[in-house]
């Protein structure tokens, strides 16, 4: 193979990658190479914020992950898509941009991330967006990520919110402010103008002519080369990136521990079992495993501006190339949801527990497309799972997928939560406006805990948030310490949300962001 050299290496262009590499590179003393194993972005999908579901239906970039059956789900297998893209996931979710609660980041601290609480990355956080809303201390106006709430909601989402006041939350000012997550209100978006405002966009295309950075795209990393117990090369397909000083892995919560493992790095034992020679016994590579899993309420309702009944008229069609092309508006430029709540599911509770997303289209699988009626869904989960689950080894073939094993459920918390969740949904849904939009719930369609349960076993699934394979703290176990080195080796770091030692109430990717910041910011001053 060819052999190519900088003085940093980052390992996946995904949202942690694409921050890393920006913001190393504003060092002109540093020369950065960013693999990507997928293709460059230049998909109109990719722009166009809806274009998720289009992307999500086709699965173009689609690695086909999966999870093992579940047991507590019926023994399902449950599909996990990744964006393998430039930009990774961050070019293909849903845009909504959540920091989370700001007591997450202080349990992050308190598990032994030292220098993660909240006040530490708050600044992180504001520096990484230019927010379009009301000013305020907490919110940056000038970073590279632009982020905004819909111009416009939809008469469903309108009426879920004012729903859910009467039902006792109390309405978002800012959701992103640094405060109480306690409330209900229009989600955040990552979205400029029309267009998405991608990881790749946001921060790579502005830089695109600086000499000292080279993203090189269908460069998957096989394997890390160490020399003793120091990280040197990277092997792609592409050929042999060689690092003078540090490698950065940015791979993502499934495939950074599957490369740590192929290079020798994890538990000793599981990899003699493939025959791979260890360099550092790293036990917790690949544990900790944790996700958000949700339930889902599906209504069939009157007629109201669904995006079913929009995609099923050509003036509906019409209509919304229309708003997009001369207002930056309308459903094109909608995230997955359009409202979010954070609730309590009992009263003693320090702060919310569950996490809602009110979503103006319903669908039973996005394979099968839209319902053919007016409809809209309501989405339920833990905000904290409690349950955790591994990534390990099928082989030693880099491009075999790894075994995953969620294990949803397994902490009879998470089933607590979601019930307890689904009872205050039901609340919500005895309220007008919303309650007088409703024409039938179609999910699960039968009431009591029972029935809840019975849904949830049967339908529930993954928000697409695996983090934790990594884990960042301050002891011995933990697979990174607070500089996101990784332990027992040299030259080597990883930044994504592997290393989240406990996942957000919330959406991930503003955090996956601001990890990418942090690893820049730590290789910059030599940390």
């Amino acid at each position: 193979m060819d052999e190519q050299i900088a003085d940093i290496v980052v390992i996946g262009g995904g949202s942690a990658g694409c921050v890393a590499a920006a913001r190393l590179s504003d060092d002109p003393t540093l020369s950065v190479v960013l693999l990507e194993a997928g293709p460059r972005d230049n998909d109109p999908m990719i722009a166009i914020p809806a274009g998720y579901a289009r992307i999500f239906v086709d699965g173009r970039y689609e690695p086909g992950f999966a999870t093992q059956p579940e047991p507590h789900l019926e023994n399902r297998e449950i599909g996990w898509p990744r964006g393998r893209v430039l930009g990774g996931s961050g070019s293909v979710n849903g845009l909504v941009y959540l920091r989370g609660s700001p007591h997450d980041y202080d349990r992050w601290a308190q598990a032994g991330a030292r220098g993660w609480s909240y006040a530490d990355v708050a600044p992180i956080f504001k520096g990484l967006e230019a927010w379009q809303g009301e000013p305020s201390e907490a919110r940056g106006a000038d970073g590279p990520i632009e982020v905004r709430e819909p111009r416009k909601l939809s008469a469903a989402c309108q009426a879920f919110i004012d729903s859910a006041v009467k039902a006792g939350l109390p309405r978002f000012r800012d959701v992103n402010d640094g405060g109480p997550i306690e409330g209900v209100g229009p989600v955040q978006m990552n979205i400029a103008g029309r267009f998405r405002a991608s990881p790749a966009r946001a921060f790579l295309k502005p830089l695109r002519h600086r000499p000292n950075l080279r993203i090189v795209t269908g460069a998957r990393a096989l394997r890390i080369v160490f020399e003793g117990k120091r990280a040197v090369a990277v092997e792609t397909p592409r050929g042999v990136f060689r690092a003078r000083k540090e490698i950065v892995i940015s791979a993502g919560a499934i495939e950074t521990p599957q490369i740590l493992m192929l290079s020798g790095v994890g538990d000793a034992a599981h990899l003699a079992q493939h025959g791979i020679a260890c360099v550092a016994h790293a036990p917790d590579v690949g544990r900790n495993l944790q996700d958000h899993l949700i339930g889902k309420f599906i209504f069939r309702v009157k007629p109201c501006g669904t995006l079913n009944e929009l995609l099923a008229s050509p003036l509906g069609w019409l209509k919304m190339g229309w708003d997009w092309l001369a207002h930056a508006a309308g459903p094109l430029t909608v995230s997955a949801g359009e409202a979010t709540a954070f609730l309590k599911t009992s009263p003693d509770l320090e702060e919310p527990d569950a996490q809602l997303l009110f979503v103006n289209f319903a669908t039973f699988k996005f394979a099968d497309g839209l319902l053919p009626v007016p409809s809209v869904m309501v989405n339920y989960g833990p905000c904290r799972s409690e349950s955790r689950g591994s990534i390990e080894l099928a082989g030693t073939d880099p491009y075999a997928r790894p075994v995953i094993r969620a294990n949803y459920l397994s902490d009879a918390r998470d089933m607590d939560v979601m019930v307890g969740a689904a009872r205050f949904c039901r609340r919500i849904f005895e309220h007008a406006p919303f309650r007088d939009l409703l024409e039938e719930e179609l999910r699960p369609g039968k009431l009591g805990d029972d029935a809840i349960r019975e849904s949830i076993a049967k339908t529930a699934s993954t928000v697409y948030h695996p983090c934790g394979t990594a884990r960042m703290g301050s002891d011995e176990r933990a697979v990174v310490d607070p500089e996101l080195r990784v332990r027992g080796v040299e030259g080597l770091r990883v930044a994504d949300a592997s290393v989240f030692p406990l996942i957000p109430s919330s959406n991930i990717q503003p955090a996956a962001l601001m990890v990418g910041a942090r690893v820049a910011e730590f290789i910059k001053r030599g940390a």
